[in-house]
């Protein structure tokens, strides 16, 4: 809890850069001195003998924990880390045009917003989005952005905790709850960010629309699945499809079975995102956006949970436009216009998945509105090129971080 509380603090001194270097300072010898405590108390602990050796296993091959360690040692025995400042500077024209620029001519106290104004006039691109975000890093760890670093360091300490707590049998740590809601006792074996932490990133970067001359800005809401909220479904929807198994491209005909009773039932459906470890869903999101370029964010903004939550797998249900191609356009092997743009457009529901391995598979179904408002959704055909554009954030950073199969 004290390691969680003390990655708020460092959050919160962001912009400051005295601030974040005590904090900083004082978080990594915490996240450090967690192993050295279950070291010193191994005989009190059920199991230590078999689940701390995993985790040294692991740890060792982790380049976070590697650094924690060695960073710890520094701190307390040599000097401060040598931090960095720097901004990032992403120009996305579209889907598959992304350009991403580096600078450290703005000083650290200059808030993101303040510095998205001054590049936005001085190299304003010809269209798009224009994103800057601020990053600190340590030189020692150049590839991570040091809220990156120590929130992955907390959610393997977390895990690891997890595992501790389930080899003596206890479920639910009663340690008491802090004033801050999120600050609580609460562990999570899965390895991963909690929640609060990727949200709380969001306000160290900002984005720009260049045609509309407006900042921008598009919500990913996560969805906590509980029994109140499957009960309230199955009374709306009526039976649901049979759960399904295996992978995301196996569960895209299960997904559109879902889309279909919704949009059926509604007549509209929000755009879902599932994510997936393996075989089973570690996340639902629902984006939020009210334009193309807002669209664009969402799925950056995923790709980035993705990346937190270790996620391999991904299926995307939503509402889309489709066209029949021009013959011009079945000659190139393109689309010249986007359907959303096009008089002969046709409304369509579509679920589609991508794997880390490479893996892509898609259905879409169409969509008709009677006279008094129904809806209906037609059969869904496999439609494996809805995939293309909008994973685009998704399948850059799999292949950035070396996750891709290509």
């Amino acid at each position: 809890m004290d390691c969680h509380a003390q990655w708020h603090r460092l959050h919160e001194e962001y912009f400051d850069p005295h601030g974040f270097r005590i904090m900083l300072n004082a978080l990594v010898p915490n996240l450090r001195n967690v192993t050295w405590l279950l070291q010193k108390q191994k005989k009190e602990l059920a199991g230590f003998d078999e689940w701390y050796p995993r985790f040294q296993q692991q740890s060792g091959s982790s380049e976070i924990m590697r650094w924690v360690v060695k960073s710890r040692n520094r701190i307390t025995k040599e000097a401060d880390l040598e931090l960095h400042s720097e901004l990032q500077i992403v120009w996305q024209q579209d889907w598959l045009r992304h350009v991403l620029g580096t600078s450290a001519n703005f000083p650290p106290r200059m808030t993101v917003r303040d510095i998205l104004d001054d590049v936005v006039r001085r190299y304003r691109p010809p269209g798009g989005t224009v994103t800057v975000r601020r990053r600190w890093v340590d030189a020692a760890l150049p590839e991570w952005e040091l809220l990156d670093a120590t929130g992955e360091a907390y959610a393997q300490l977390s895990a690891l905790l997890a595992e501790g707590h389930q080899a003596a049998g206890v479920q639910v740590c009663d340690l008491p709850v802090r004033d801050v809601e999120c600050e609580t006792a609460h562990l999570k074996s899965s390895g991963t960010m909690p929640h609060c932490m990727l949200v709380a990133k969001d306000d160290l970067e900002a984005h720009f629309d260049v045609l509309k001359g407006v900042q921008i800005e598009s919500y990913n809401l996560t969805i906590e699945r509980d029994e109140d909220g499957t009960k309230l479904a199955r009374q709306r929807y009526g039976k649901q499809p049979e759960p399904h198994t295996g992978d995301p491209i196996e569960a895209v005909p299960w997904h559109m079975s879902n889309a279909r009773l919704v949009m059926e039932k509604d007549g509209f459906h929000q755009t879902f995102a599932f994510l997936y470890r393996e075989d089973k869903i570690v996340q639902i999101v629902t984006l939020v956006f009210d334009s193309q370029g807002t669209k664009i964010l969402s799925f950056e903004k995923l790709a980035n949970q993705m990346k937190a939550m270790k996620a391999d797998g991904i299926v995307v249900t939503s509402e889309s436009w489709s066209a029949k191609p021009t013959s011009k356009e079945k000659e190139l092997g393109t689309m010249l216009f986007p359907p959303r743009d096009r008089l002969d457009r046709l409304e369509a529901l579509t679920a589609y998945a991508a794997t880390r391995d490479g893996r892509r598979a898609g259905q879409m179904s169409m969509v008709t509105r009677g006279p008094d408002g129904q809806t209906t959704c037609s059969d869904p055909q496999d439609a494996e090129y809805a995939v293309a554009h909008t994973l685009a954030p998704v399948l850059r950073m799999w292949d950035e971080t070396g996750q891709s199969a290509g």
